[in-house]
């Protein structure tokens, strides 16, 4: 928001005008300044030609400037403070104090571009910079906090039918509508709206069912299809064209989501290309900045198999470094629950991994799906991933193929009993009533033979030696 207000050429524009606002905006930068008396007066003339409530946009000025807390108050007291003074004094008299305010604002503005003006011709390729002694330290404001920053670009990677957008309904609801749950413990210090970029879930068919299941607001949700611009228009909604930021400043949103990225990226970007999905990313990441909102991009995993974090990623590590935040789903191998793990947090420590289930539900009788919380684990993704797959025997016959399964890979068929033992108790969990039985009947059937073998130091064991092994073994 900064560049478009300080873009303005300050001498020829009219008083009060939407211009003159705009331009006054970009030469506050205090909280007295901002929450004033000319504000006010400048509030106060909206016009019809107005592209946002001016409201609107000293708001999203306080939350640029950083002014998050207690900003709601702020700007109820200062409307009243505003209407109390015009009241007490009278029209003129708050005229006449609005007129020095205002020649004293023109006269402060002109006289920083006359400096400006100077020092550029005086020195143009002269650039200075910042020394961090006179950088303020900043607080990080969040969305949800440890999770997803205002502001900032953050990322959600997962495999197709995990339940991603599942998942980000739970996040809808809390964001509209302050509902907490497991993944949500903590009330939200405010609440907004949400713009959702969809490039697969239909509106009517999917996001609305899902999202008020999910127990969301839908008079703060605002979807933007691909599908349905492409139709409009001819040609696809790519994330640095003027419509998509067109479509951001309009909403005013907390939350952007855009699921899932490949969707919305320009024709002939390759995801394999570092310099060219930073070059696509940069103008979501400036909107963010802008606008004091914060992102989600949504993406599905490549299929590669035993990798984890960032090598899940679509083809593309270059987005893992552009998100401040990177959260990764997937499923356990053994208990078949869903898993989110926060990966990446650049701004304070990664929150606990948290698991999860879908369950079906029905909206108005249509069908849908809510994600359940059931617990925390210090878990993350790459544990998951290179966890073996545990199998549980229930029967015998289940053992006795496992003590099979075994004796095959091992060298030459044949296996210290000891060993075996340990081996298929460790792989399918069985208790060691259940493998004696199991072995017992492989070896009265002769599927597995029973050997005592002198081995090079002269001690005796027992060997078990697959009968098809026998003689080689021999």
């Amino acid at each position: 928001m900064k560049g478009v207000f300080m873009q303005k050429n300050m001498t020829d524009r009219t008083p009060g005008s939407y211009d003159d606002f705009v331009a006054y905006l970009g030469t506050v930068r205090t909280e007295e300044e901002l929450f004033s008396r000319l504000t006010y007066w400048f509030a106060g003339q909206d016009r019809p030609e107005d592209v946002l409530s001016r409201s609107e946009l000293v708001e999203a000025r306080a939350k640029e400037l950083g002014f998050w807390q207690g900003l709601t108050f702020r700007m109820e007291r200062w409307l009243t403070d505003g209407k109390s003074e015009l009241e007490a004094v009278g029209r003129e008299e708050f005229q006449s104090r609005i007129a020095e305010d205002y020649a004293a604002y023109r006269e402060k503005a002109d006289a920083a571009r006359a400096r400006f003006r100077d020092r550029r011709r005086a020195s143009p390729f002269n650039f200075t910079p910042d020394c961090l002694e006179n950088v303020p330290i900043q607080n990080v404001s969040w969305l949800v906090e440890g999770l997803l920053p205002m502001g900032e670009v953050s990322l959600l990677g997962a495999d197709g039918g995990t339940g991603k957008g599942i998942w980000q309904a739970q996040l809808i609801a809390y964001v509209t509508a302050g509902r907490t749950s497991g993944f949500f413990p903590q009330p939200p210090e405010r609440t907004g709206s949400v713009l959702i970029f969809s490039g697969e879930d239909d509106p009517g068919k999917v996001l609305k069912a899902r999202l008020t299941a999910a127990g969301a607001d839908m008079s703060r949700v605002m979807v933007v299809t691909s599908d349905a611009y492409f139709a409009r228009t001819g040609s696809p909604l790519c994330i640095p064209d003027t419509s998509f930021a067109k479509y951001v400043g309009k909403a005013a949103p907390a939350l952007v989501i855009i699921d899932p990225l490949q969707s919305f990226l320009p024709a002939g970007v390759e995801m394999a290309s570092r310099n060219q999905m930073r070059s696509a990313l940069l103008p979501l990441k400036a909107l963010c900045a802008k606008h004091g909102c914060a992102a989600l991009i949504s993406m599905h995993t490549n299929k590669r198999a035993n990798v984890s974090g960032r090598a899940r990623l679509a083809d593309s590590s270059d987005i893992w470094d552009i998100a401040r935040s990177v959260l990764m789903m997937g499923r356990d191998k053994n208990s078949e629950k869903l898993y989110l793990s926060h990966e990446k947090s650049s701004y304070s420590a990664p929150a606990r991994t948290a698991l999860l289930h879908i369950e079906q539900a029905q909206v108005e009788g249509v069908k849908t799906a809510v994600a359940v919380f059931d617990s925390r684990t210090d878990k993350k993704d790459a544990d998951f991933v290179e966890e073996r797959r545990v199998r549980t025997a229930q029967t015998k016959e289940d053992t006795a193929q496992a003590i099979l399964n075994v004796l095959a890979e091992s060298k030459l068929g044949s296996m210290p009993n000891t060993q075996l033992r340990a081996e298929v108790m460790k792989e399918i969990e069985c208790s060691k009533c259940t493998y004696d039985r199991a072995y017992r009947s492989l070896v009265m059937s002769g599927e597995v033979t029973k050997k005592q073998l002198t081995r090079n130091d002269g001690e005796r064991s027992w060997y078990s030696v697959l009968s098809c092994c026998s003689k080689t073994n021999a």
